[in-house]
Formats: C-alpha cells, structure tokens, sequence
C-alpha cells in the first residue's frame, strides 16, 4: 500500500481546513498539510514533499501572488497541481501556467458533495499520472468530463532569472566613493519568501534608526495586516504607507498591496506617494519604482535593501541608488527561498555586498551607526 502526500494551499484558513476534511474523508490514509501563506506552502513543499498539490487559484484581490506561486510551483516541484476557483479567467491562467487540472469552486452556501467528490478523483489521476498509486486512498472514482487534463508542459517564466553561484557579477560595478554623511532613509524590495524575512529583520531592528520605506509584493488588505503584524512583534513603529505620509524616524512604511509608493524630497525631509499604476515587471508595488523615487529624493544618503523574491524587480532602481551614491545591500543566495531579485540586482553590479538573511538586522545596524 501506497500513502500519498498532499498539500492544500488555500488562502483562508477555515476554507482550508474544510478543503482537508473533504479530501481526508473521501481519500483514507493519505497524509494531509495545508498551508494560508505562500511563504508556509514553499517551506513545506521542500519538507513534506507533497504527491500532489492543492491549489485555490483565487484571482481576485490575490492574482499576482497565485499567479506567481503556481509558476514557481510547476519550477520547483514535479509535484501536479490540482487547482480551483470561480471566475473562468482562472481556468485559462491555471492551464496556460501548467496546472494538472482545473476545477469549478461551488459558490457559497451551495452543496460541495460533488465538488469534493471531484477533487479527490482528480487528485488520484494525478498521482497515478505522476507515478503514485494510490491504492490506500479511499473509494475509486473518475475524473469528471468538465475536469480537462492540462499539457504540463514549461509555462513561460515572470521574469525568472536562473539561478547561479552568483560569485561575481556580470555587470560592472559603478566605481562609488561614499560621502560620510548619515544614512537617512532605507529602503527595501522584496517579494516570494519576502513577508518571512521581513519577519526576520524588522523585530531584530533597535532604534535610533532611519524610516524604512518596503515595497512587497503583495494584494491589498494583506499588506495592512503584514504591517498590524509587524507592528506587534517590532521596537520600531510599523505601519501601512498613505498618500501624504511624512517619513519619520524609527518608523517602517510598508506599501499598500496594488499601489506603486513613491519618495519625494520636502521642506528637508521626505513624502511618501501612494497611488495605483500599471504593474512593472508584472508587479504593484514595484520595488523598481520604490528605489528609482530613492535615488532621486535622497541620493547618497539612502540605503537600499534588495530580499528574495522571484524575477528582477528592484535591480534597475537599485543600481540607479548606487549610482547615486546610497549605499547596496543584497540577500545572499543560501539564504534566499527564491534567489531571483537579488541575484538580477548582483549580476547587474547594483549589489556592494551579499548578506546572509540572519545578519542583515546587525548590516543595518552598523551601517546606521557609523554615521
């Protein structure tokens, strides 16, 4: 007998743990995770190696980051992904980003037998057609008619970037000499594993320090709990950026979920600007937008921070803050969940040092202090 492994990955976690009751009773002795955040779901796809793999394909207020995390899933696993949702313009992302199967959500209130019914039968021809019997898993059923099987063939990559040693970049480096003058404001860009380290980071910061000003990628609503979060668990004040805000000390700005932040210079000290905008390199917020606004406000006494995260927003934006004299922080490679971002801004030279995740905190510090 077979056990097969699978993980639920679902945005809310009462739908969540409904989802792994219905598959649970239909599919006996498999063993079952779920996971409400994509930080959670790539941290157990790499530990629990699931057979196969859940996916609530919601393209409401959270298209970017599914969108996304089922790229870098179908990348980073052989794992199929069954995936579901309500709006048919879910159905033609999942096909056309190489999901196993795709299946209709019932709506709210409405019977969800058949559904489950459905996404167990799906799950089995996933692991029969990935080469898991799964004889141990329950009652026999087949995959209905309106359930279409996707080519998984290579989706096109969001501007993946390939991963390398990194141990030189491939661009030349702006030849920059530092003034001593004091680091004013930091910023930072950061996306896939991005809420995690950030969780890392921030609670290790002490004050005295400089604002910080982040952009993550992520939807709205989700980047004002990030910043109640962070808030509870940090010495410095945390809070999501507003349309007007001055920037003060040992405060931590983060970046309203589909609203570019910018940074302009006032009366001495520094504006933030919020507003919606088309998507750069596939994103809003835009790290690239965030530093390039950096670059021009506060020059040489800026400090940009570039975090794991997948494609290449944030290398231009970073290498235009060097050049402007700020100093260039990168997250290093072991430590990334996806080393995309940081290796784009490496490669290009807009990096001066890589930085493991659990010294970046102490780098900021002394940075900081030395002015």
């Amino acid at each position: 007998m077979v056990t097969i492994r699978v993980l639920v990955m679902e945005p809310s976690a009462t739908a969540r743990d409904t989802v792994l009751a219905g598959i649970r009773s239909r599919l006996a002795g498999a063993q079952l995770e779920g996971a409400t955040e994509m930080d959670d779901a790539i941290m157990k796809i790499r530990m629990f190696k699931p057979d196969v793999i859940v996916l609530n394909l919601f393209l409401g207020i959270q298209q970017a980051d599914n969108q996304m995390f089922l790229s870098l899933v179908v990348h980073m696993t052989e794992a199929p992904v069954v995936t579901y949702g309500m709006l048919a313009k879910t159905r033609s992302c999942a096909e056309s980003m190489g999901a196993f199967s795709y299946l209709a959500k019932p709506k709210p209130g409405a019977d969800k037998t058949i559904f489950f019914d459905e996404l167990a039968a799906s799950i089995r021809a996933a692991c029969e057609k990935n080469g898991t019997k799964g004889q141990s898993i329950g009652r026999s059923a087949t995959v209905a008619r309106d359930i279409w099987p996707a080519q998984r063939q290579a989706p096109p990559k969001p501007d993946a970037v390939p991963l390398s040693d990194g141990a030189a970049p491939t661009g030349t480096r702006p030849a920059i000499r530092h003034t001593n003058v004091p680091i004013r404001i930091i910023a930072i860009g950061s996306s896939t594993g991005g809420t995690k380290a950030l969780s890392d980071i921030l609670p290790s910061l002490r004050p005295p320090l400089p604002p910080i000003v982040i952009a993550q990628h992520i939807p709205p609503l989700f980047s004002e709990r990030l910043a109640e979060r962070l808030n509870n668990e940090c010495r410095l004040h945390v809070k999501e950026a507003e349309a007007g805000d001055i920037v003060r000390s040992n405060t931590v700005y983060i970046a309203p979920g589909h609203k570019h932040m910018t940074l302009k210079r006032i009366d001495g000290g520094f504006q933030l600007d919020c507003q919606p905008g088309r998507p750069v390199h596939g994103v809003c917020p835009s790290a690239d937008v965030l530093f390039h606004s950096v670059a021009q406000a506060a020059g040489d006494t800026a400090l940009g921070i570039i975090l794991t995260g997948m494609g290449r927003d944030g290398a231009e934006g970073l290498l235009d803050m060097l050049r402007c004299g700020a100093r260039t922080i990168g997250q290093d490679k072991l430590s990334s969940v996806v080393y995309g971002m940081p290796k784009a801004a490496f490669d290009i030279g807009a990096v001066e040092q890589q930085v493991p995740l659990a010294k970046i905190a102490r780098t900021i510090q002394e940075l900081c202090s030395k002015d």
